[in-house]
């Protein structure tokens, strides 16, 4: 995937985000905490209870950060590009996309939804690109199957 480039200079170079899964309680949040204070980052969460909780987690760890914003904030009127973002569990971004867009499908009463196989194609190519880890640094990928699809049922 080599859409990620410098802006600049218009060479390849490897300045993707890096996606990093791990279950409840493993340190994550911890980890961009450190990080966004040793950058003065943004950390970006899903709601204002969530950035008080980071913020109090940052004061117990003695880590310096700036305020965090919501998701909503920084999809918004926000606008500080210059800063390094952290973006803490955007898995609940991403489901809540998800629902918004079956909402729509419920909305309109659809009854059949193609996707043709090439779609999948390319997002498995894009999910593909990404650089993900889990919290031990791991490589992990991502894939989109459809199960219990015969190929002789063409």
């Amino acid at each position: 995937m080599d859409v990620w480039r410098c802006r600049f200079q218009q060479e390849p170079i490897d300045n993707r985000p890096h996606f990093i899964f791990g279950g409840r309680g493993n340190g994550k949040t911890t980890r961009l905490i450190k990080e966004a204070s040793e950058t003065d980052g943004v950390i970006v969460c899903p709601t204002l209870k969530t950035a008080d909780h980071i913020c109090h987690l940052a004061w117990e760890l003695k880590c310096n950060i700036r305020r965090p914003i919501t998701y909503e904030e920084a999809f918004g009127p926000y606008d500080d590009r210059k800063a390094i973002h952290y973006f803490d569990n955007y898995g609940i971004e991403l489901c809540n996309i998800l629902r918004r867009k079956l909402g729509t499908f419920e909305r309109y009463k659809t009854e059949t939804i193609i996707i043709d196989e090439d779609s999948i194609k390319s997002l498995n190519d894009m999910l593909d690109g990404l650089k993900v880890s889990d919290m031990d640094g791991r490589e992990l990928r991502f894939k989109i199957e459809v199960l219990g699809r015969n190929e002789s049922d063409d």
